[in-house]
């Protein structure tokens, strides 16, 4: 799974809606302080919503506890009144979409009974999209989930709605018609004589289901929200009330609870048609979440200054994911016995690959893990104490040339600042890495060589890059400019690549995508006042 797009509206200095395609490697340009670290905090505090229910949080915990100041400094002009809506796209790639449980096909292997049958609602979900609108409730003076969306496949799937006092939850909207939510039979029952343009005025199976599972009659169905869809749609289902938290947020992790009929085993009917809707609602509504959740949390955001470490570093065992933003977690890691981690010896091999090859970046340094008895050559000691000692860790950079070992903080700033973001680039667990400003400190050709570390590695988690480096996109579109030249060079296609600017104006934050040729060069001028500066110093 990865995500393809971020829209925002109403978050700190985006006001009207704006959307940033995503691609394995995105870059955001902009003015400074124009608002591009806030589509990074826009993830982090999805995440933190997701995870934590913090809505109306100080401080943003994937960004390594950055302060700031709550709902009021997110939301755009700290207008109360208005509210934030960020909505992310995803594809689901190889990612299982799978049921909650077999309870269903378990039961009617033993029982008879008439059941609605539904698609595998998970196992055919190939992309789509969630939209959270976080608002702000006078009347209890907190933030809260007031409206959930999500789309499936293209097509609208439907929204939960929450009160401000966050009691009454209910699936608001169901677009009864998606292709998903229709039975499995649906179309050998439509009766052919009916002319298409009234088929739809007859309930489905599932539409029948659901009227008499729930206590709420269909009457009381809301009129659809075509514009808050993005479809035309009728909603035919009466509001079903859902068990939620922070708002409008289903319990994750879970089936959903709901207050329809047939929960206990009265009528097999009844029962089992009422697991077939739990499984069905479950996988509509929680299970996208639980997967955006996931991927959230396991994001690394690497911020824009990063760590030194001197040569009494105490690395922590057990690194979170706010030990990346400056780089720390990566010292800690690489601090790891290789000899008993594989994947933290195949780490330190491909970290040094990078650090000391001619073609990459060729440093003249290599990466030694050692621990203070294989340095001093001493492998028994009768003293408890000395032996602990002797075991302990330690990182060097040998010096090619003259064999000396060298501690991070006595060689030059560049190295420490790109080795988190290799260690990035090769971490397993990682499913997106975000970066601010990889460029400080570095000097031109490592920014060149970290365009070609992000097109390796793009295959196994995306990158999403803010910086200011003329010198990283131009060997982006070099390499774009090679591949087709030559499909066996180490390149990207213009699709891979989303170069995305970020404008200011009196009304908000404008996003420009400026599209890639496939000769490596941009389909449109690049917005005046950013990069101009060479061209001013040179005519």
């Amino acid at each position: 799974m990865r995500i393809t797009k971020i829209k925002l509206e109403n978050f700190r200095s985006f006001r009207a809606a704006q959307t940033i395609e995503l691609a394995p490697v995105t870059l955001l340009f902009g003015p400074n302080s124009v608002g591009k670290s806030s589509i990074l905090m826009a993830l982090a505090y999805v995440g933190q919503i997701l995870g934590h229910g913090h809505c109306d949080p100080q401080h943003l915990d994937a960004l390594g506890r950055r302060t700031i100041g709550g709902f009021r400094a997110l939301v755009y002009g700290q207008d109360t009144a208005r509210s934030i809506r960020i909505r992310l796209d995803f594809d689901s790639g190889l990612t299982p979409f799978s049921y909650y449980d077999a309870e269903v096909s378990d039961m009617l292997n033993h029982v008879q009974a008439s059941v609605v049958l539904m698609d595998d609602f998970g196992g055919s979900i190939t992309h789509g999209a969630v939209e959270l609108e976080i608002a702000w409730s006078e009347r209890y003076q907190w933030a809260y989930v007031r409206e959930y969306r999500v789309w499936i496949n293209g097509g609208y799937i439907g929204c939960i709605h929450s009160s401000d006092d966050r009691r009454n939850t209910v699936i608001r909207e169901l677009n009864t018609r998606h292709p998903l939510l229709l039975p499995l039979d649906h179309e050998d029952l439509v009766d052919n004589s009916v002319p298409l343009c009234e088929q739809d005025d007859y309930p489905t199976d599932f539409e029948l289901v659901l009227a008499k599972l729930n206590p709420n009659p269909v009457s009381a169905a809301n009129v659809a929200d075509v514009e808050g869809a993005g479809q035309y749609f009728v909603n035919r289902v009466a509001p079903i009330s859902l068990q939620c938290q922070w708002g409008a947020i289903p319990l994750l992790g879970n089936p959903v609870y709901t207050n329809l009929l047939g929960q206990e085993f009265d009528q097999a009917d009844d029962h089992l048609n009422y697991l077939t809707v739990r499984q069905v609602l479950s996988q509509a509504f929680v299970l996208p979440l639980d997967k955006i959740l996931n991927y959230l949390e396991n994001t690394i955001q690497i911020g824009p200054l990063r760590l030194v470490p001197d040569t009494d570093y105490m690395p922590n065992a057990h690194p979170t994911q706010s030990d990346w933003v400056d780089g720390a977690a990566a010292w800690d890691l690489l601090h790891q016995n290789p000899e008993r981690q594989s994947t933290i010896g195949a780490l330190l091999r491909k970290t040094n690959d990078w650090l000391a090859n001619s073609d990459k970046l060729n440093t003249g340094y290599t990466l030694v893990n050692e621990s203070l008895g294989q340095m001093l050559g001493e492998s028994t000691v009768s003293a408890p104490e000395v032996g602990r000692l002797l075991q302990k860790r330690h990182l060097w950079f040998k010096d090619q040339r003259t064999g000396v070992r060298l501690s991070a903080n006595q060689l030059g700033t560049g190295i420490s600042q790109v080795l988190p973001i290799i260690v990035a680039s090769y971490y397993a667990p990682a499913t997106l890495v975000t970066v601010e400003q990889p460029e400080l400190h570095i000097h031109p050709r490592f920014q060149v060589e970290l365009a070609d570390l992000f097109i390796s590695t793009c295959n196994r988690h995306p990158y999403l890059i803010e910086t200011h480096s003329e010198h990283l996109i131009l060997r982006l579109l070099r390499r774009v400019r090679e591949s087709q030249e030559n499909s066996e060079r180490l390149g990207l296609a213009p699709d891979q690549i989303s170069i995305t600017y970020l404008i200011p104006s009196p009304e908000g934050v404008v996003v420009k995508r400026l599209d890639v040729t496939p000769d490596g060069d941009f389909a449109q001028n690049w917005p005046g006042g950013f990069f101009d500066e060479r061209d001013a110093e040179l005519f």
